[in-house]
C-alpha cells in the first residue's frame, strides 16, 4: 500500500487531521467504538500508523475529536431550524429530536465522559472542556434570542436539557440479550424508557421552572 507523503504546511496538516476524523468516523458508523484498531483507521486514512499517532496518540483521543465534530454538527442543525421554535415545549422537543437523529452521537455521548476522557491526557481533556463551553454559551445564545431568557437563565436552562440528555441515553440502553429473554414487566419498562420519553418527561418541567423565574 502506498502511503500518503507527508504534511508540511499547517494547512495541510489541518486537511490530514480532518481526514482522518472523517476515516475514524466512517469506520465508528460501520463497525462501533470497540471493533475498530487504530491500524484500521490509518489504513482507511491512506496513512502509516505511526503517522496517525503523530496526529492522534490514543484512540480515545481520536474518538472524542470525533465526538467534538459531532455534536457541533448537531448544535447547527438544530440551530438552523430553531428560529421557527415558538414556546419552550417545542425547544425541548426539537432539542429532542435533532439530538438523537445520529445513532453514533448518541453512542459517543454515552461513552465520551464515562469511559473516554478519563484516560486522556491533561491537555486534551482542558481542551475538550473549554470546546464544551464554547458549544453551551452558542446553545444558550440561541435559547436567549428565541426563548427570550436572561443569559444566566439560558446557560442553566442548556446545562439542565444536556445533563438530562446524558442521563437519558444511559436509561434507554437496550440490553445485548434477546428481549425473550427478558421478564415481561422489564421488557415493559424498557420500551417505555425511550431517549425521546426519558428526555422530555424530564425536561419540560425544567422548563416550566425556569421559565416562571424568567419572568
Amino acid at each position: 500500500m502506498r502511503y500518503k507523503k507527508r504534511a508540511r504546511s499547517e494547512a495541510a496538516k489541518s486537511e490530514r487531521k480532518d481526514a482522518i476524523i472523517a476515516a475514524a468516523e466512517t469506520l465508528l458508523r460501520q463497525s462501533g467504538c470497540d471493533a475498530i484498531t487504530m491500524q484500521a483507521v490509518a489504513m482507511e486514512a491512506g496513512l502509516a500508523k505511526g503517522t496517525l499517532y503523530l496526529y492522534f496518540p490514543s484512540n480515545e483521543i481520536l474518538f472524542l475529536d470525533v465526538y467534538g465534530r459531532l455534536f457541533d454538527r448537531w448544535i447547527d442543525r438544530f440551530a438552523s431550524h430553531v428560529s421557527e421554535v415558538t414556546g419552550v415545549n417545542e425547544f425541548c422537543q426539537d432539542f429532542c429530536r435533532y439530538y438523537s437523529d445520529d445513532h453514533l452521537f448518541l453512542q459517543l455521548t454515552g461513552t465520551a465522559l464515562s469511559s473516554m476522557e478519563s484516560q486522556v491526557d491533561r491537555e486534551t481533556f482542558i481542551n475538550g472542556k473549554r470546546a464544551m463551553a464554547g458549544r453551551v454559551k452558542k446553545l444558550a445564545g440561541i435559547a436567549y434570542l428565541r426563548l427570550g431568557m436572561n443569559p444566566i437563565l439560558a446557560q442553566k436552562f442548556i446545562w439542565g436539557l444536556l445533563t438530562i440528555a446524558s442521563g437519558a441515553i444511559q436509561m434507554a440502553i437496550r440490553p445485548s440479550a434477546a428481549s425473550n429473554h427478558l421478564p415481561k414487566d422489564v421488557n415493559a419498562y424498557i420500551g417505555s424508557a425511550s431517549f425521546e420519553a426519558v428526555f422530555l418527561n424530564a425536561a419540560v418541567p425544567l422548563c416550566a421552572g425556569l421559565m416562571r423565574d424568567n419572568t
